[in-house]
């Protein structure tokens, strides 16, 4: 498991530079809202953390079901992340408390999800 999760945390590394890439991209050079930027990097990512995390840290097969899975779980964690960040606002505590705050609690909570859900067949190869 913690070759797994070591997988997934570098996964997410690529991805948030993928994800910040994209956005940058879209903004600076097509000149596309930064909004629309967002969301369109946002599903770029997903689907190459969908296929990289498939590929490398579960090792396990691709399917619709199984990207739908994946997908709800990314949109369950952007949601906690929105909560996390509304609630260390909401204690005074400075933004990046509540990033840390995130980074501490998600990774774990999402990759687990994944491994129980999303891949629960091929998670303990």
């Amino acid at each position: 498991m913690f070759r797994q999760f070591a997988c997934f945390s570098g996964i997410g590394v690529l991805n948030t530079a993928i994800h910040v890439a994209a956005v940058v991209l879209m903004v600076e050079v097509y000149r596309i809202h930064p909004v629309a930027a967002n969301v369109a990097a946002f599903m770029l990512a997903n689907l190459f953390s969908y296929w990289a995390n498939a590929r490398w840290s579960f090792r396990g097969s691709h399917d619709t079901t199984r990207y739908l899975r994946f997908l709800t779980i990314s949109l369950l964690g952007l949601l906690a992340t929105a909560l996390l960040s509304a609630l260390a606002n909401a204690l005074g505590w400075h933004y990046l408390a509540g990033i840390a705050l995130i980074l501490m609690i998600l990774p774990t909570i999402t990759f687990l999800a994944h491994r129980k859900w999303t891949w629960p067949d091929d998670s303990h190869r």
